[in-house]
């Protein structure tokens, strides 16, 4: 009897957190993938507003950010990414134009990387199957879109360098 008892808990339990993609909010992997997201996201944001930028790069207290673009380093052609770095650290900086100059959806992953950061808090505390769905499906949705329109973005820029 406490067996059944135990099973029939466990099973609310597991239902009530289900979410649209199949997984528990409360399943390890699961908190795991949103305290990665959330950490890389905070991440981004505090590089964005500690590097200073400029036309040659991104600067680290003085010192020059070594990293730059391999497709274009090798090939001479900019990859759909970038200048994502600069226009990040440009909007974090509060020179708008500047950001949208080095790349056209700049402020849109600005904002999409900004919006994580609630949305992974409110999948870690809270556990609301219907809210759950919903801001999963918005997620999800939103970040096809914006990966969709930084490819097609691409394929002006490539298109511009055939013709």
């Amino acid at each position: 009897m406490v067996e059944v008892q135990t099973l029939q808990a466990a099973s609310a339990t597991t239902t009530y957190n289900k979410s649209v993609s199949g997984q528990y909010a409360t399943d390890k992997s699961g908190a795991i993938l949103h305290i990665i997201m959330l950490a890389g996201c905070i991440a981004i944001l505090v590089g964005a507003r500690i590097f200073d930028v400029n036309e040659d790069g991104l600067y680290l207290f003085g010192f020059k950010w070594p990293m730059q673009c391999a497709m274009y380093e090798t090939f001479g052609v900019k990859c759909a990414l970038c200048g994502v770095s600069r226009s990040l650290c440009f909007f974090a900086h509060g020179s708008f134009r500047e950001s949208v100059r080095f790349h056209a959806l700049g402020t849109a992953i600005f904002a999409f990387v900004c919006l994580q950061i609630p949305y992974r808090v409110h999948r870690l505390a809270f556990h609301v199957p219907k809210v759950d769905a919903i801001l999963s499906r918005v997620n999800l949705g939103v970040g096809i879109a914006l990966a969709v329109a930084v490819f097609i973005n691409w394929l002006i820029y490539l298109g511009g360098l055939v013709l």
